[in-house]
């Protein structure tokens, strides 16, 4: 495990601003991506729509069409006008943008400029997980994943107040490491909604308010835990609410591979390196134990938390 990773610098821009902006959030979020990746920024007042016949489909308000019979990748916001194009020999992207783009630079990082990474990511090895890492005080590595909502967040944040240390909470590259498959995160703040602030109450001071998100940050270390670059999990947890006490299951290899599959949908979008991708997903599923786990409140009480409930 290591605790820094090579930040890529090679942005270009027409505006200085902007450039600056981009740099910053590369390097204050540590993002896994090798220095080969280049960035190129241009804002105009006509941003040009791609000529694509490809079928597009969605994600968190981008429009993508990937895939044959064209080997490159386009992005377009629908917030505001962007455009994205990514070669498809490398790990190369130029951005087409209006001001009105990053006029809100939290949501242009996290929303276009992050979907932008995860391909360039796909071309350097790095795969795209929704997902949060940490390492228990014994050494074990540990991958919580589920839908949204599911308690990802509340979980981690819960244990870095134990003094874990913690990779992500929810963006997460999967990469090769010497035959086993590591988890690569960015230190980002903890997000917690009302809910999950109000568990950590006695944890947790003021945190940073995510306006937008309707949710509060928190680094790791403001919650007594530490952030870690990089992760190999031993244990899968793929999470989900419930009632009554907190419960791990085993889980069936196929169902593994299923549920995987769902928290790194980027396989299916895009031919480039689909196969490593889902030979990585496949030694992730082999090297782990794996469990559904059905959070509850009484993991809060648990003195090693998670650890306490492994069967």
């Amino acid at each position: 495990m290591t605790d820094q990773l090579t930040t890529p610098l090679r942005v270009e821009s027409n505006d200085a601003g902007l450039a600056e902006l981009v740099k910053a959030w590369l390097v204050e979020s540590r993002m896994p991506l090798p220095p080969e990746v280049q960035l190129s920024l241009i804002v105009t007042d006509q941003v040009p729509k791609p000529d694509d016949p490809r079928p597009s489909f969605f994600q968190a308000g981008v429009e993508v069409r990937a895939g044959e019979p064209l080997d490159w990748v386009h992005l377009q916001w629908q917030l505001a006008p962007a455009m994205a194009r990514i070669d498809a020999g490398g790990p190369t992207a130029t951005i087409f943008l209006s001001r009105d783009a990053f006029a809100d630079a939290e949501l242009f990082v996290r929303t276009f400029l992050m979907i932008v990474v995860i391909f360039l990511g796909r071309r350097a090895g790095r795969f795209h997980l929704h997902a949060g890492t940490a390492v228990d005080p014994s050494g074990r590595g540990w991958l919580l994943t589920g839908n949204t909502g599911s308690g990802k967040s509340t979980t981690v944040a819960l244990l870095a107040s134990r003094g874990w240390q913690i990779g992500t909470d929810d963006v997460a590259f999967l990469t090769d490491s010497n035959r086993r498959a590591a988890v690569l995160g960015i230190r980002v703040p903890i997000a917690l909604r009302p809910g999950g602030r109000a568990l950590l109450a006695h944890h947790s001071g003021k945190g940073m308010p995510l306006t937008r998100r309707g949710k509060t940050g928190f680094f790791a270390e403001e919650l007594g835990g530490r952030w870690l670059a990089s992760v190999e999990p031993e244990l899968l947890l793929f999470a989900e609410l419930g009632n009554g006490r907190t419960r791990l299951t085993p889980m069936e290899p196929t169902e593994v591979m299923r549920v995987l599959m769902q928290s790194s949908p980027w396989v299916l979008f895009e031919t480039t390196a689909a196969q490593e991708h889902l030979d990585l997903l496949a030694r992730l599923a082999r090297q782990a134990r794996c469990f559904r786990a059905q959070l509850a409140a009484d993991l809060f009480e648990a003195p090693g938390a998670l650890q306490d409930f492994l069967p």
